[in-house]
């Protein structure tokens, strides 16, 4: 098996390799051939283009061909480098259409929702809970778990290294794992950041496995693991925070709640493609009409934000809920709504890595930020004074610190964006 990859250049397979062998007919199964049709990032945004243009079966090749790199590096036996090669080119086989935003709505929405049953019962081959086999790919049954018996792979091994128990790690999840090696490494390739290159080489060459546990680190790798979370933190600033990301994002997050409350998807079936999904939110009477947008265009329109980041605070809030308190506090011109993207660890995380000398390093910080943004959910220019943005945004400071009950947090705002998440820090807001 061949593949000429943005990220890795030219990827080869032995043919004569039984990992390799494994691999070739994991890849030709139906569960993951419907990667085909599912994005890498939802975000089809022009001004970020080629992040909704990839598929996630390109990003899972690549992880499987970075695992089965390491694994020879470091001598793995046939065993667990068989196991590592089906958790790394499964381990987005459960991702539903729209990816985490799909997932996150499900949690909020969903008592019990639990990705990690969700791949257990895909690699075992029962995915719902009757335990009924369905059929993500039109006409085709299930065959990962047959596929995997054939070739002597515990179902239970590859469903640890995917979703190692807590407190655990694994070569594919862990702070820093092989697969946001390649996810951050390959976005900021698609984005024209050439160092991408040369730093995901960098990273893979400190890299030793022990087992299938955590991965090992030289001291040397330290730099390009600043780089990678570099990337990362510019990556997440420009998806959460660029006026022009705003609309697209808000028109999204409308259509997931509106197909979650009409159950279009749900979480006992969640496999539609990406392609049937939005065809059946375009014949949807409550969203057809929002969703023909994905066709003719976005009408939405950033008409303000709030950026609060870096503070400190034990509510745990999901989206809706501040959607919900920003609506029912603060009067909202008509056609307008709120979009909110409330995170933490997401742009920049703090990661303890362990290195080869048995010690551990301490690389980053957490970061907390919520989005809190006024969107026109109608075509055609909107009226918006200065005076309506001073009001407007002391009205969402004041809620937002009564409802996270906090007092200190860092501000940004459309016109004082500049792409770097820690860089820039308005201590205070002025309103005079």
């Amino acid at each position: 098996m061949e593949y000429h990859d943005l990220l890795h250049g030219h990827i080869r397979f032995d043919a004569r390799d039984e990992t390799s062998l494994l691999l070739g007919e994991l890849i030709n199964s139906p569960e993951i051939n419907r990667l085909r049709n599912m994005r890498q990032m939802n975000f089809d945004v022009p001004l970020i283009q080629e992040l909704g243009r990839s598929r996630r079966l390109p990003h899972s090749i690549g992880v499987s061909h970075i695992a089965l790199l390491l694994a020879k590096r470091s001598g793995l036996d046939r065993a667990d480098t068989n196991t590592l090669i089906a958790a790394a080119i499964l381990h987005d086989a459960a991702i539903p259409p729209y990816g985490h935003l799909v997932e996150s709505e499900f949690k909020n929405s969903a008592v019990g929702f639990k990705h990690e049953k969700r791949v257990e019962d895909l690699i075992r081959g029962t995915i719902n809970s009757e335990n009924q086999y369905m059929q993500p790919v039109p006409n085709k049954s299930l065959q990962v778990a047959s596929i995997l018996d054939k070739y002597n792979v515990s179902h239970q091994k590859v469903i640890d290294v995917i979703c190692p128990d807590v407190g655990r790690k694994s070569p594919i999840s862990a702070q820093v794992d092989l697969d946001n090696i390649d996810n951050v490494h390959r976005m900021a390739a698609m984005l024209g950041w050439s160092d991408s290159y040369k730093n995901v080489e960098a990273v893979l060459s400190g890299i030793r496995l022990r087992g299938l546990g955590e991965m090992i680190f030289s001291a040397e790798s330290a730099f390009a693991l600043q780089k990678w979370m570099d990337f990362r933190q510019r990556i997440y600033t420009l998806i959460i925070a660029h006026p022009e990301c705003i609309p697209y994002n808000a028109l999204q997050t409308d259509l997931v709640r509106l197909a979650i409350a009409s159950e279009i998807v749900t979480p006992d079936h969640w496999w539609l493609s990406e392609p049937v999904f939005e065809e059946k939110l375009r014949a949807s009477p409550s969203a057809g009409a929002l969703a023909s947008q994905l066709i003719s265009g976005c009408e939405y329109q950033t008409v303000d934000y709030v950026w609060l980041k870096n503070f400190q605070s034990a509510k745990k809030l999901h989206n809706g809920q501040i959607v919900d308190f920003m609506e029912g506090s603060i009067d909202t011109p008509s056609n307008h709504g709120y979009f909110v993207w409330n995170e933490k660890g997401l742009i920049s995380r703090k990661i303890e890595v362990a290195l080869d000398d048995r010690k551990t390093r301490s690389i980053g910080e957490d970061s907390t930020s919520c989005m809190v943004a006024l969107v026109k959910k109608t075509a055609g220019k909107g009226k918006w004074s200065k005076a309506s943005s001073m009001r407007w945004r002391r009205e969402v400071i004041e809620g937002f610190a009564k409802l996270f009950a906090v007092s200190e947090f860092e501000l940004d705002f459309p016109e004082t964006y500049t792409g770097e998440f820690l860089k820039n820090k308005n201590d205070e807001i002025r309103f005079s």
